[in-house]
């Protein structure tokens, strides 16, 4: 169900047009068919030759399709002809005339267009504006990376939405010119701040800098600093304005320098103690431990401790010393469980029933569920004393540093780990009306629902007499005369449930769809309610495709697509091996081609009902809610029903931020082409579910 939407787009088709021939030389009537081949003279042909029909460009004796060379030069055939009109040359679609990708005016279906280099041109050629292939004035705005004001390439300050710049010729220009304030100097269309070309700007003025900062580079009397400088923090040791690394000579002699200051630490193997290489004897140096003036190995009293170091630092790992092997934890023996084995004083030990390392262990495994720990009992998972939902031989409860849940946690109320019944939701709904708008607090329309859908009342107040609800992501308002309360005890409410693999959302008793991967924080079987379906209270649902970027291509081939439709069981559909053609729907104007394989499965139940049979409608545009049949717009073809759809919802949805365009995804109520696409308020999801399911049956290529 959807808004009333009109359209009307025209059929698209793929034609070849013969091309005729002038001489070509050879004997033709030595030239013959055997089989599927074309031999000239007994040799397979290559060439233009006449197979008594008509003349052909052959190669190894097949009428060629690709890029060849004759006494014209490189061309493109199709079919031993000279291509003239769209074909895709194995890198995208383009439109030929006599095998060239073509430049001029010409007409293809969708009317008369200016192509470039076989694309319809965008940008500006021989003095006019073009956008599609269409001849059109750009008043103020971007054109192919140029500015323009008025229809001519902008020349002065102008805004051009994000910010004021200085353009010439379009370009944010760079370079002295002149503006009612005089002449500067420029950088990218702003007045030049900082060094360039060896000079000095404030303001696009060249000005000389006694001392200080610009461009992140220091000066001294306007000249790069060369010695020991303050910069009003510190002093200093530069070098051509930067703060020195490296050998440098002062009034004390030769130092090293790191960073403009005398070096103190290790540097590429060396120690330095104020710019002088000395050597360290024991001590550390740079977080390095030294002994003799050598990196640590072995035991050593750092001065706090003793510590088993390697290299230097207080080692982890496998190391011998006097008293054999052990394992090493930051210099120390291990002592706990570290990667998955259980140490004391660094020996792999087993853990019968004890804690080791803050873990608590039962026969040497890592305690699970209820266990006694000298202290008391706990419900234990991993070793660790329990916080989140578990279950035990009394059920499913919620457990709090390995007990019972009592008192609220997480914005929920617990009584001995049961979640009291406190309902989010005070109240349900169900609209009685064809569909109903919902309002936001000041009566401003957010977007409309279908009937029967059931509304979740929340705990805010009326507004204006206007009842607050949620739904599928949507929090608003609506009126009470258009709606029905309902019973949950008596009336289905929609719910979420998991079956240990996949989450499917429950529209009624009879009918869900399948919207996510199984959340570990989900109970199989268990009902959940959400309003959005995105925020379960403890845990969030990730929808693999509810709210990925329609603009986007699918991995998936034009052979994939075609095969689909049999995995899906709809051999018997219009739509079945129309793959290529979904592929270049999604080259030409950019939209995601399972998308709109999903899309039209959704609205036209996989490419059969009467629209899509009589109509050639595949995506309900324009079957409005109270007359969808007579009100559907109707296409001429199969093909011309999914490029011409692509192309609509390309441009009202995908490609713009007005009205009816809610972002370039799905979504659901709240946001994406749901809001306006359609009444019914899970149907972004119910798509999504579909581009869910076939990517499961095809092998998980996206996402």
């Amino acid at each position: 169900m959807r808004n009333n939407i009109k359209i009307g787009i025209g059929a698209l088709a793929v034609l070849a047009t013969p091309f005729a021939i002038g001489e070509v030389s050879g004997n033709e009537a030595q030239a013959e068919y055997k089989g599927q081949l074309f031999y000239h003279s007994n040799t397979l042909a290559n060439w233009w030759h006449s197979d008594g029909q008509d003349w052909y460009f052959f190669k190894d004796g097949r009428k060629y399709t690709g890029y060849g060379k004759d006494n014209s030069g490189t061309r493109y055939f199709v079919n031993g002809n000279y291509a003239n009109w769209w074909y895709n040359d194995g890198s995208d679609w383009y439109f030929f005339k006599d095998g060239r990708k073509y430049t001029g005016w010409s007409k293809d279906n969708d009317g008369e267009h200016y192509y470039v280099n076989g694309k319809y041109a965008n940008g500006r050629y021989n003095g006019k504006n073009y956008v599609n292939g269409k001849e059109e004035s750009i008043k103020d705005g971007y054109l192919n990376n140029l500015f323009y004001s008025n229809n001519q390439l902008a020349n002065w300050w102008y805004d051009d939405g994000s910010d004021w710049y200085f353009f010439k010729d379009g370009r944010k220009y760079t370079g002295w010119g002149k503006d009612n304030a005089g002449e500067h100097y420029y950088v990218n269309g702003k007045y030049a701040n900082g060094q360039y070309n060896g000079k000095n700007y404030v303001n696009g003025k060249e000005e000389s800098i006694k001392d200080g900062y610009l461009n992140n580079l220091f000066y001294s009397n306007n000249k790069l600093a060369n010695w020991w400088y303050s910069d009003g923090q510190d002093w200093y040791y530069f070098k051509d304005g930067r703060k020195y690394t490296g050998w440098g000579k002062d009034n004390a002699g030769e130092h090293y320098y790191v960073n403009g200051k005398y070096a103190n630490g290790q540097y590429n193997g060396k120690n330095y103690v104020n710019g002088k290489e000395e050597s360290i004897k024991d001590g550390y140096s740079n977080n390095l431990f030294y002994r003799n003036n050598k990196l640590a190995n072995s035991w050593h009293d750092d001065g706090s401790d003793w510590y088993y170091f390697k290299d230097g630092r207080k080692y982890t790992g496998w190391g011998i010393d006097g008293d054999g092997e052990h394992y090493y934890v930051n210099g120390k023996y291990a002592n706990g469980q570290y990667n998955g084995k259980n140490y004391v004083n660094g020996k792999e030990e087993s853990i019968k029933d004890g804690y080791s390392n803050n873990l608590f262990y039962k026969n040497n495994k890592l305690a699970n569920s209820w266990h006694d720990d000298g202290s008391d009992w706990y419900y234990f998972k991993d070793g660790r004393k329990y916080t989140g939902w578990g279950i035990d031989g009394d059920g499913e409860h919620y457990y709090v540093n390995g007990k019972y849940a009592n008192g609220q946690y997480n914005g929920k109320n617990y009584v001995d780990g049961k979640e009291m019944e406190v309902n989010a939701y005070s109240g349900y709904y169900k609209v009685v009306s064809l569909y109903i708008p919902v309002y936001d607090a000041n009566g401003n329309i957010l977007s409309h629902v279908s009937k029967d859908t059931i509304l979740f009342r929340d705990n805010r107040a009326s507004v204006g007499g206007r009842i607050p609800v949620q739904v599928a992501g949507l929090t608003g308002y609506i009126n009470p005369s258009q709606v029905q309360a309902v019973n949950p005890s008596t009336t289905f409410i929609p719910d979420y449930v998991s079956d240990g693999k996949y989450v499917y959302h429950r529209y009624s008793q009879y009918s869900k769809v399948m919207v996510a991967y199984h959340n570990s924080n989900m109970v199989v079987g268990k009902s959940y309610y959400s309003a959005d379906g995105i925020n379960f209270g403890t845990f969030k649902l990730d929808h693999p495709f509810q709210f990925s970027n329609l603009k986007s291509k699918t991995n998936y081939t034009a052979a994939d697509l075609d095969r689909l439709y049999s995995l899906m069981g709809a051999s018997d559909s219009r739509l079945a091996g129309k793959g290529a053609t979904f592929k270049a729907a999604e080259e030409k104007y950019g939209v995601n081609a399972l998308y709109l394989v999903a899309h039209s499965a959704l609205e036209s139940a996989w490419g059969r009902s009467k629209i899509a049979r009589d109509k050639n409608n595949f995506f309900g545009i324009s079957a409005y809610d109270n007359n969808p049949y007579n009100a559907a717009t109707k296409f001429d073809d199969v093909d011309a029903g999914i490029l011409g759809a692509a192309r609509w919802i390309n441009e009202k949805y995908l490609s713009k931020s007005t009205y009816p365009a809610r972002g370039a995804y799905l979504g659901n109520k709240a946001g994406g082409m749901n809001v306006n696409y359609a009444t019914a308020p899970y149907w972004g999801e119910s798509i999504a579910s579909i581009m869910f399911a076939a990517n499961e049956k095809l092998g998980r290529k996206d996402g």
